[in-house]
């Protein structure tokens, strides 16, 4: 039986991965997720016209097809990403999670370093983590402008993410072994590049089951704890 078997080891060489929206947040709070998506499709229907409702098709279908709502409004409707993303983010239209203790000491425990990889971009999950009370575990945030607008599930990401990590003296280069790479997501889609990539999938969703690649799955982020090996380093 592999250590992947068993557990996570909890130990400095760690990068840990956290998707934010229904990661670092779970399902339980679906209503902050909520409350941005609503924005996006209003969003949407100022740039097509039509119905709220339409819009809202439109926003699903471009998240299908493109990964993101933002990439098919790129491709589709010549959208510039910042005025897109200043007009979701206004506070005042949006729910932030609540404070989150438990979720600061488990973040906290994680040896080796620790960082927010997401579709977004960076002020919607920083404002959230504040909102939580966690920030302070977090070291930065990997956001969609770092990606180039062009967001996972696209290979470009990752690659992007990984070259990042060494220009930080954190992965080696041209290293055939990326498994400290410890990617926490909740949808299968985004978790399936970074399994070809050689990095540890931690599905983190109590609503679908998980396929044999995907190294780990838990419900919700605090059940991380279970998964972990404490090591001495």
């Amino acid at each position: 039986m592999s250590a992947l078997d068993i557990g996570i080891r909890n130990d400095a060489s760690k990068i840990w991965l956290f998707d934010y929206d229904l990661t670092l947040y779970g399902e339980e709070e679906r209503f902050v997720l909520n409350s941005l998506d609503h924005r996006i499709a209003e969003f949407v229907q100022k740039t097509v016209g039509g119905t709220f409702d339409r819009a809202t098709e439109i926003r699903k279908d471009y998240l299908v097809r493109f990964g993101t709502t933002l990439a098919g409004l790129m491709a589709m409707n010549g959208t510039q990403p910042d005025d897109f993303f200043d007009f979701i983010h206004e506070p005042e239209y949006l729910i932030y999670p609540k404070v989150a203790p438990e979720k600061l000491s488990l973040l906290q425990s994680l040896k080796g370093r620790r960082y927010v990889f997401t579709n977004g971009r960076g002020d919607w999950s920083r404002a959230g983590m504040a909102h939580m009370q966690i920030d302070s575990a977090i070291e930065d945030v990997f956001d969609l402008r770092m990606m180039n607008w062009e967001g996972k599930p696209h290979a470009s990401a990752y690659e992007k993410m990984e070259k990042w990590l060494v220009s930080h003296g954190l992965l080696a280069p041209k290293t055939s072994d990326k498994s400290q790479i410890v990617l926490l997501e909740d949808s299968l889609r985004n978790l399936e590049p970074a399994h070809e990539r050689g990095w540890t999938t931690v599905l983190v969703n109590p609503n679908i089951q998980a396929p044999a690649w995907v190294d780990f799955h838990i419900p919700h982020l605090l059940n991380l704890r279970e998964k972990l090996i404490e090591s001495s380093d």
